[in-house]
């Protein structure tokens, strides 16, 4: 028993997370699936791609998630149709 105590520690330190994807409605047809991994957010729109110009309607989605706000950041990008907020919730 006191074998695995080491190992239960070494998993939590590596930041072994699941990745679950979260659908967030909102309001009108526009539907955005969120996916946490650590602390970071990824946004992607269900209907149509996001593209680079549509940052800040990726942000208000991101702080619907959050219950307020996205903790936003220089680091934030736009990646492959999705918008990342490394940095999460605020």
């Amino acid at each position: 028993m006191t074998n695995a105590l080491p190992l239960i520690g070494t998993l939590a330190l590596t930041g072994c997370v699941a990745v679950v994807p979260v659908v967030v409605p909102a309001p009108g047809d526009a539907a955005y699936v969120i996916t946490r991994e650590g602390t970071a957010l990824s946004v992607r729109r269900t209907a149509a791609a996001f593209t680079y110009s549509d940052g800040a309607e990726a942000r208000r989605a991101a702080d619907r998630y959050c219950g307020g706000k996205v903790n936003s950041s220089p680091a934030d990008n736009y990646q492959d149709g999705a918008w990342i907020y490394p940095r999460g919730c605020a």
